[in-house]
């Protein structure tokens, strides 16, 4: 196969087996198309991007019938408890959120969504996903199967290995006091 026709410039998109590189290329589109979208959706509601995922956060706990915390956005969201009272503030002055005394602690204050950003958000993405589940739908059982095994192995492919990170950590320190030493075994000779 020439490279005219692996780039997908030359023949039909459907006619063809897809090569590995175009299903990479396929996951490329579809991140950007994704990233337009959440930032079309931002701009539409006035969030930026930690505002939406705490927005998003929010929405997920209501559902499971949790109210987070404020240290509950922190740890989300990986921000300081004083950028979190920031966003908290935002998100209560533009009505999306509302602050409530806890009902399992009293002496704490839960945040829970406001009816305002249900329907917001609601009405700003329930026409993309109703094209996503009909996407999803054309799908037979064994292309989900088979779709599901890929973007698994795809998020395997991406995701730190922490074992191997703090391994690559600690050779690193250990060389770098090893490269200590031996200088200072040099000092000391040359002294």
């Amino acid at each position: 196969m020439s490279s005219y026709q692996a780039s997908g410039y030359w023949y039909d998109e459907g006619d063809s087996v897809p090569q590995g590189v175009d299903l990479l290329n396929l996951m490329r589109r579809y991140r950007e198309a994704e990233r337009t979208m959440r930032a079309q959706t931002r701009s539409s509601m006035g969030m930026n991007e930690t505002d939406m995922s705490a927005l998003r956060f929010l929405l997920g706990e209501h559902r499971k019938g949790v109210i987070p915390r404020q240290r509950d956005f922190a740890e989300e969201l990986g921000i300081s408890n004083a950028s979190v009272s920031v966003l908290i503030d935002r998100l209560c002055r533009d009505g999306y959120a509302e602050r409530i005394v806890h009902p399992a602690d009293r002496r704490s204050v839960g945040i829970v969504p406001t009816e305002y950003s249900e329907n917001e958000v609601r009405g700003t993405l329930h026409k993309m996903h109703e094209r996503m589940m009909d996407a999803v739908g054309t799908l037979s059982e064994s292309e989900r199967v088979a779709t599901a095994k890929f973007l698994k192995a795809m998020i395997r492919s991406v995701e730190i290995d922490e074992h191997r990170t703090e391994t690559a950590v600690r050779t690193d320190a250990r060389a770098s006091d090893r490269s200590r030493n031996a200088l200072r075994s040099s000092e000391s000779d040359n002294a």
